[in-house]
């Protein structure tokens, strides 16, 4: 059984191996990444749907969060 500090870093490791991953697809580096899915809401959706998304194939979770990005007003 995980502990609540252990699911913590589990989380933190999963995001930041997507902002990584993002930064990598769309050519930025990783502080225009993380800031541009933190603005347009894509660090929300990773950490509230965690339990799904770090099961998905990385690729599906990055077009998933660019949709989202683009809905709330992101554009890349």
């Amino acid at each position: 059984m995980t502990t609540t500090l252990e699911k913590a870093a589990d989380v933190i490791d999963y995001i930041a191996f997507i902002i990584n991953n993002f930064s990598e697809k769309y050519k930025l580096s990783m502080r225009q990444s993380f800031d541009y899915l933190y603005k347009y809401g894509g660090i929300r959706f990773l950490d509230d749907f965690y339990d799904v998304e770090h099961c998905e194939n990385p690729r599906i979770t990055l077009d998933s969060l660019q949709h989202i990005c683009q809905k709330a007003g992101g554009n890349l």
